[in-house]
């Protein structure tokens, strides 16, 4: 059996290569690469190969497999090797770190733990005491394997590298051992993986052509993203998702001063230095770093003759990655990309006709992670020592810097203000609580940059730049992030290059890898202050409870406010004058209210909603209360009442009365409306962005307990509708969007609406809506007369399966539908927008609008990632407008003469009356990434006045 194992390794590449050439440039790089030449090897632990009973490279592997072979070889190098089990994904497999060095270091591995927490916080020690520590400790290098689960090489090369550190004998490994300590996260991603493995195993034929189906992952299966479909390379800034949060409490536990991130695939295999823009709260040791290690690679690399790219595609800039973020708290964070196996299978063929293969992927990724360890090892005292300064520069530059303290406000949703506090302890960034008023003398409001006096009352949160994690605290509460003028100059000389190219010339791609903007006071709509000084508060640091559970019903019962693990109790959660004998009202300013009423409608309990400000229970309550009455419910409601308004950190009055004393609306007014239970349709099928299906599906499930029905576009133009008085249609390719529906299925979708159906739609998929042939709106794309549609179905190009594909899939791989494939006329492409890269605007509110119960300020700040501009509906509602005049821009990279002033007076929200129903339009995704919490209550008012207004 084993030799057969071995033959189908040598003999199936260059068979099914032998199909299109027998050339030698058909070999696959890896064919005279052998894992096994860096030895002698300790004969009791066990190869990978005995374990799985395949060598490495032949197949994908499945989770419990390449746990079983980790697990082994730890049990028989116990003197090299310890595990720490850090928590596990939403479909419960164990995350552990195994951790690797020397045996005289495992033997002494508190200690050095003890002293990486010195080294971690280096306040209140000295110089001389922090030296001494710094030339005894190893560096720590941490490598995370295939946080995106369809980049499968790194998930398999875990069992390789684990084997070499765990028995090699080879002077080089112990050497560098001596010298570091190694922290291997062999799956950031497990659910994900285990989805593509499984699924691949299933069909793959080993077919290099690109335009086998192997080489093309199912819509519902797309192992990228995790169990919510969450990109969790976009997510270590937020950590909503378990695995990231286990894994920077690993981070946050270990001190890394090297952490490598394994991806794929590219073209040819990428290793920093990295590209523009850099993230302008790194210095220049970090520049150093990387450098090192790039040479560190490339003479690795130069070894074999693999060919290989640094300083293009991946950039540095925003805070949210597994390389940057490490680099924000004093690591070379290093990202690493292969270019065989993961979505491209076990063979692809190249343009040139060579083949890549799976080992080949794993072989390059084993190579430049011990190439990392050995340069670590071989450069421990800079490492540390320059940890050790960052840590220290950080703590320096919060005292001496203009951004001195952030000041965060609960305000009118006290949940939400928790919710981002947590977020930043999850960081390890330091917050207090305020027991006592503090003031500042030059104090800027995040929605005025204007410096003024300012006192802030107890209870405020306080986040003092002065820390380890200063730098990273930095990065995420800044409210505009500084972008390199080199780099912003380059793109605008592309982008007027571009501007007189003719339609059938090619443009020139702009360098943006992802958003430009995310202050997470600004995602999270909390009131924040930064201030230029920083006076003594009186408070204590606060501290996060231990990991949320895995299913979304113990997630209910171990919170205290659904949504979040939260570091501090939130005022409400109670039910004042229980039993009330008229009404219990509570007020719209929550985002718990939202849920409170949905979960009431679910039990089966009646809600209405005031459409006019009222009073009830002695005291005003604003436009878009809920109240819930006595008698038109039964006897259970009051205990039912009280657990759940608890469960939602809602404060719930209650009414002996429906008199009014004084104004014009009551709890038995003709304002007041009754609510229809929402029975909701999310649609998720080819077109449609994973992650704008997941940050839907984690923020209905997790945060508000709101059921739905997934169903697919097939279902708009072939299913029964009436099941449903919702559908929401995430971001997706207007073009797949028409392309599946038709006609037809717009009329289909028209009908139902008329027949007292709300459909929300939001992004590209807005773009649909507006489209004359589909007529759900009177609202129109801004430019949409000048686009020419050069896109197949789903938005890619037709032929989209060569090395184009992949580059694109590289920069925005659930982008298919980006801006960037539209062709415009030379003489009207300066009037369509040209692509946003994620950038902060402000919108003027109508506070009268039923969508807007809750929101009482006029204006909010939002993002915009594309060019989805509309024009003002013209027979519905705008319902919130970037303004014509005053404040417009507020973060992020916009383009002279075109964003302004094609965004001016355009609508980002419109909602419009069709028949009985409502048409819902979000020009953007308003629940982008589960970063973006100001618009979760305008969302939740759509699903649940929608169906009653």
């Amino acid at each position: 059996m084993r030799l057969l194992q071995v033959l189908a390794l040598i003999v199936l590449p260059l068979a099914v290569g032998a199909q299109a050439s027998s050339r030698p440039d058909s070999l696959r790089d890896d064919r005279a690469f052998s894992f096994y030449d860096r030895g002698p090897y300790r004969a009791n632990v066990p190869r990978p190969e005995s374990v799985l009973g395949y060598d490495v490279g032949l197949m994908n592997t499945q989770f419990a497999l390449q746990e079983k072979t980790l697990l082994a070889i730890a049990e028989a190098a116990k003197d090299r090797v310890r595990i720490e089990e850090i928590g596990s994904s939403y479909e419960r497999r164990t995350m552990r770190l195994y951790i690797i060095s020397a045996p005289e270091n495992i033997a002494r591995l508190d200690a050095i733990r003890a002293d990486l927490d010195k080294i971690g916080d280096p306040r209140g020690q000295s110089q001389a005491e922090l030296n001494a520590i710094a030339a005894r400790t190893p560096a720590v290098v941490w490598i995370n394997e295939s946080v995106h689960g369809n980049e499968s090489p790194g998930f398999e090369t875990a069992m390789q590298t684990l084997f070499q550190l765990a028995a090699s004998e080879e002077p080089a490994t112990m050497n560098a051992l001596k010298n570091v300590i190694v922290v291997l996260n062999p799956s950031s991603n497990p659910d994900g993986h285990e989805r593509f493995t499984v699924w691949y195993n299933s069909i793959g034929v080993g077919d290099p052509n690109p335009a086998a189906a192997e080489h093309r992952e199912p819509w519902a299966i797309q192992g990228r993203y995790n169990h919510y479909r969450f990109d969790m390379n976009r997510d270590v800034m937020t950590t909503t998702q378990r695995e990231p949060q286990a894994l920077v409490r690993g981070m946050l536990r270990w001190h890394p001063m090297v952490a490598i991130d394994q991806h794929g695939q590219t073209t040819n295999y990428f290793f920093p230095p990295t590209a523009a823009p850099l993230n302008a709260n790194l210095g220049a040791d970090f520049i150093k770093g990387m450098e090192m290690f790039g040479k560190g690679n490339a003479a690795a690399f130069d070894k074999y003759g693999w060919l290989y790219y640094s300083r293009d595609i991946f950039d540095f800039y925003g805070p949210f990655y597994w390389d940057s973020w490490p680099s924000l708290t004093g690591a070379i964070g290093m990202t690493y990309e292969a270019d065989g196996g993961g979505w491209k299978g076990t063979l692809w063929r190249r343009e040139d006709g060579s083949l890549l293969s799976l080992r080949d992927g794993i072989a390059k990724h084993y190579v430049t992670a011990i190439a990392t360890v050995e340069t670590a090892g071989a450069n421990r005292q800079e490492r540390v020592s320059d940890y050790l300064a960052f840590r220290q520069r950080a703590v320096n530059e919060g005292r001496t810097g203009r951004m001195k303290r952030v000041v965060l406000l609960p305000g009118d949703d006290p949940g939400r203000a928790a919710e981002l506090v947590s977020t930043l302890l999850r960081a390890g960034i330091e917050v207090r609580r305020a027991t006592a008023a503090l003031s500042s003398t030059r104090a800027h409001a995040y929605s005025d940059d204007a410096a003024h006096s300012r006192r802030f009352e107890a209870g405020a949160y306080v986040v003092d730049m002065a820390q380890p994690q200063g730098k990273l605290a930095k990065s995420f509460l800044e409210p505009s992030p500084s972008l390199d003028s080199l780099f912003s100059r380059s793109q605008l000389e592309k982008f007027q290059r571009n501007l007189r190219r003719g339609s059938n010339v090619s443009r020139e791609g702009y360098e943006f890898y992802d958003v430009t903007a995310w202050s997470l006071p600004v995602t999270f709509g909390v009131d924040a202050y930064w201030t230029e000084d920083a006076s003594p508060v009186t408070g204590d640091l606060l501290t996060l409870p231990a990991e949320e559970p895995a299913l979304p019903q113990a997630q209910m019962q171990a919170r205290r406010v659904g949504g979040e693990l939260l570091a501090v109790d939130i005022p409400g959660g109670i039910v004042e004058g229980r039993p009330a004998r008229s009404a219990y009202l509570f007020a719209p300013d929550r985002n718990g209210a939202s849920r409170l009423a949905y979960h009431l409608l679910a039990q089966g309990f009646r809600v209405a909603v005031s459409t006019q400000p009222l009073e009830g229970g002695g005291r005003r309550w604003p436009r878009g209360t809920y109240i819930v009455h006595v008698t038109r419910n039964d006897t259970t409601l009051h205990e039912q009442l009280d657990r759940l308004a608890r469960e939602s950190g809602v404060e719930v009055r209650g009414a002996n009365t429906a008199f009014t004393d004084a104004s014009q609306f009551g709890i038995g007014s003709e304002a007041v409306v009754s609510l229809t239970a929402p029975r909701i349709a999310l649609v998720g099928d080819d077109g449609v962005s994973q992650t704008a299906y997941g940050a839907i599906w984690w923020a209905l499930e997790r945060r508000y307990g709101v059921k739905f029905t997934p169903v697919s576009l097939g279902f708009l133009s072939g299913g029964d509708l009436s099941m449903f008085n919702v559908i929401v249609v995430p971001d997706a390719s207007a073009g797949a969007i028409d392309a599946r529906l038709g006609k037809d299925g717009a009329d289909r979708i028209r009908s139902w609406v008329r027949s007292g159906g709300t459909l929300i739609t939001m992004g590209g998929a807005s773009a649909w809506a507006t489209r004359e042939s589909v007529n759900l709106t009177s609202a129109r794309q801004v430019g949409a007369d000048t686009i020419r549609d050069t896109t197949g179905v789903g938005g890619l190009a037709k032929a989209d399966t060569g090395a184009a594909a992949a580059r694109r899939r590289e920069r925005a791989p659930d982008r298919t539908f980006d801006d960037q494939l539209a062709v415009t006329s030379p003489s009207a492409s300066n009037s369509r927008p040209a692509s946003l890269p994620g950038s902060h605007f402000d919108v003027v509110l109508d506070r009268t609008h039923w969508m807007t119960h809750g929101y009482e300020r006029p204006r909010l700040t939002v993002m915009l990632d594309g060019s989805t501009f509309f024009k003002l509906s013209k027979e519905g509602a705008n319902v919130a407008v970037f303004p014509s005049t005053g404040l417009l821009h507020r973060a992020g990279f916009t383009w002279p003469d075109n964003t302004e002033r094609l965004l001016k007076g355009t609508a980002l929200v419109v909602e419009e009356p069709v028949g009985d129903g409502h048409v819902v339009l979000f020009a953007n995704e308003p629940m982008f990434r589960g970063w973006w919490r100001a618009l979760d209550r305008m969302v939740l008012n759509a699903v649940l006045l929608g169906p009653a207004m």
